[in-house]
Formats: C-alpha cells, sequence, structure tokens
C-alpha cells in the first residue's frame, strides 16, 4: 500500500467534511501521509498503521464508524475500515490510524497490484461512509457513493 492510497483514504474522510459543513470544516485537509507498518492479518486481510498530518483550523471532530470498499469497473476488490480517531481543535497534528484491509471473495492479490498503473486507477471508484461528531455533540452519518479515485491522486 503506497502513499497514494494513504492521501485516498484521508482525502475521502476530509472531503465528506468539507461538501457539508462550515466554512472553517472546509479548510480541514491532509498535509501529509504515509504507510508505517503492513501486517497480515489470516489470509485475506491485512492490518495497516498510517501516518497522517492533518491541518484542522476547525473545533474538535470526532470520526467513528469508518468504512468504505474500493470497486474496479463494477467489481468490489475489497472493504476497508479505520479505528475511531479525533481530530484535535485549530491545530496541525501527526495522527498514527489503524486500518484493517479484507480483500472481498473472488479477489486476488494480482488485482490489487494492478491497481499501482494510473490507468486502472481512473477505473476504481470508492463508497465511504462514516460518522461526524462535533465537539458539541451533534453528529451525522455521512456516506458517498461513486468517488473516483483519481480524483485524489492529485493531491
Amino acid at each position: 500500500m503506497g502513499r497514494r492510497k494513504v492521501y485516498v483514504l484521508v482525502a475521502l474522510l476530509i472531503a465528506s467534511l468539507l461538501f457539508g459543513g462550515c466554512a472553517k470544516y472546509k479548510q480541514i485537509r491532509p498535509v501529509s501521509a504515509g504507510v508505517e507498518s503492513i501486517m497480515p492479518n489470516g489470509l485475506r486481510s491485512v492490518v495497516v498503521n498510517l501516518r497522517t498530518e492533518i491541518d484542522n483550523p476547525a473545533t474538535q471532530v470526532t470520526l467513528t464508524d469508518i468504512e468504505g470498499l474500493v470497486e474496479r469497473s463494477g467489481k468490489v476488490l475489497g472493504r476497508v475500515s479505520l479505528d475511531p480517531f479525533i481530530l484535535e481543535a485549530k491545530t496541525l497534528k501527526e495522527y498514527h490510524l489503524r486500518a484493517i484491509i479484507t480483500l472481498d471473495q473472488g479477489t486476488t492479490l494480482f488485482d490489487v497490484m494492478s491497481l499501482a498503473s494510473k490507468t486502472a486507477l481512473e477505473e476504481c471508484k470508492a463508497d465511504v461512509s462514516f460518522k461526524v461528531t462535533l465537539k458539541g455533540g451533534l453528529s451525522k452519518k455521512m456516506s458517498y457513493e461513486d468517488i473516483p479515485l483519481s480524483r485524489f491522486m492529485k493531491m
């Protein structure tokens, strides 16, 4: 899993905040991202420890129930779930996140490796859902479908 995929995941989460909130929430953005480690978790999944630096000029935001799936040409390649995390208020901070990626039935390692090409990524789309909770307790379940992964490769 490369730096691109980390950016995609973080960008998808943050993009959801951008589509629906106050002006300050629209300014939340990932600054950098990377993979710290990848460990097998059985035969069909891996645990990925991620590092990302996020600039949050808004109030505290908690992200929970973070789930997604990646499709290529209508075929589900895999499902991703992230542990909940809190974006601290008015900070530029590095976060360490844990994701579990589970390959869908019928998806091979070759399918995943083929995503390394730019052309293949243009065929991929993601569906993402998560719950956003503001410091005051106001929360909302958000979901986005058919987000082209190539859209986030330009970050």
